[in-house]
């Protein structure tokens, strides 16, 4: 605020050479020279001195414009420290101009506040093409929504997105100004397209695979088998019944990529999950020989079931691979001071500490039979849910795999 808009807001009551007089000494008092830019601190103390030398409706419009210099210099200082782009605009026949920018306002846009103050929006941020309209209706058009995806120019001519919010307030019963704040999500939009074709051609992998592949394999597994049942040979049996054991490792490979592929890091719609139903449900799915099963937990969980019982056949299979046919497995929950989740631990051998980390990778296993990809997905679908998956020791000398959230 400059020496001129002071005495126009006291010119309103006392009149122009009055209100000239009273600021002038006002300022003299303070030291403060006629041209001089007065800050919102000076501003105010200007006004503490008009209070106390006057009275009557000077002394009380001296009070109250105090009050609306304290509350804007609380405002800017607000501005100032909101770490998006933010922008102060004024109307003019509904066209936004603007008030006044925050500093990262102007790193985001490259226009420092001397550029920027007093021109219309849309003269500074407007992309190529854009219609005045666009600009104002970012102000004006009643979506429903609390925020609006942009595309807006910087001053290097450079077009990002942002996601737009504002509002607009009513000053002195008839003075409109408007808030806003930019959001620039431009690289997450880049992201984005990047993922979609990433997914557009995981898609095509997954159909190759799943019908291009999988159509010979189940040609030449059910070859096999009709060779075996024509044959007495037993060298010739023997050799048959390596290819039909490699075709059943193929096929399970399939499997395993096809459900990597397809589902990744993605769940489904969550529901409220009892554990030890789902861990019934998924050792019958499973096939477990004399292997026993005890579940010690209640626990209700918040999970897609399907993926979550997926979870538990893979955990089971490898328990069974790795521990025996007669192994014994055991589902549990931590105690209830420690963190939320469960546990699922057997009495096998065990995995050594230096191959814990490894055995989440795609294709690791320690079994010649095995896929080596059991135990990836049994991390993508915990990483899925927001989990972390972590192997130990079970207190019966085995592995457990601990689920956490």
């Amino acid at each position: 605020m400059n020496r001129t808009g002071l005495v126009s807001k006291f010119a309103e009551t006392v009149g122009i050479e009055k209100a000239s007089a009273i600021v002038d000494d006002a300022m003299a008092d303070l030291g403060i020279g006629g041209e001089t830019e007065i800050d919102g601190t000076d501003a105010q103390d200007i006004c503490d001195i008009i209070q106390h030398d006057n009275e009557g409706y000077i002394a009380l419009v001296a009070s109250e414009l105090r009050v609306q210099l304290a509350a804007q210099e609380r405002f800017d200082a607000l501005l100032g420290n909101i770490p998006n782009p933010a922008v102060v605009v004024d109307f003019k026949q509904r066209e936004p101009y603007v008030k006044s920018i925050n500093e990262a306002f102007a790193d985001s846009f490259g226009y420092d506040r001397t550029d920027a103050v007093g021109t219309e929006l849309r003269a500074l941020l407007a992309p190529p093409g854009a219609d005045a309209e666009v600009i104002r209706a970012d102000w004006w058009e009643q979506t429903g929504q609390s925020e609006q995806e942009v595309r807006r120019m910087t001053a290097s001519g450079e077009v990002r997105t942002y996601l737009f919010r504002s509002t607009i307030v009513t000053h002195d019963s008839s003075q409109l100004e408007g808030y806003g704040i930019y959001t620039d999500i431009t690289e997450r939009k880049r992201r984005e397209q990047q993922l979609k074709h990433q997914n557009e051609r995981l898609d095509e992998f997954v159909s190759i695979v799943s019908h291009d592949l999988r159509n010979p394999l189940n040609v030449a597994s059910g070859r096999t088998h009709l060779l075996l049942n024509d044959t007495e040979d037993a060298a010739v049996q023997e050799g048959l019944q390596e290819v039909a054991a490699a075709h059943e490792r193929m096929t399970r490979i399939l499997d395993d990529t096809l459900t990597l592929a397809r589902q990744g890091r993605v769940v489904g719609e969550t529901a409220s999950v009892p554990i030890e139903t789902v861990a019934a449900d998924a050792w019958q799915q499973v096939e477990t020989e004399d292997a026993t099963l005890t579940v010690e937990t209640e626990a209700v969980i918040e999970a897609d079931s399907e993926r979550l019982q997926q979870l538990f056949e893979n955990l089971y299979r490898n328990a069974i691979e790795h521990a025996g046919a007669e192994c014994t497995v055991v589902v549990s929950a931590p105690e209830a001071h420690e963190q939320n989740g469960f546990s699922i631990a057997d009495d096998g051998p065990g995995i050594p500490p230096d191959d814990r980390e490894l055995v989440f990778e795609h294709g690791y296993s320690t079994n010649s039979d095995g896929t080596g990809f059991g135990l990836s997905i049994v991390q993508s679908i915990a990483e899925a849910h927001g989990w972390s998956v972590a192997v130990s020791e079970s207190e019966m000398g085995g592995a457990r795999f601990d689920i956490r959230w």
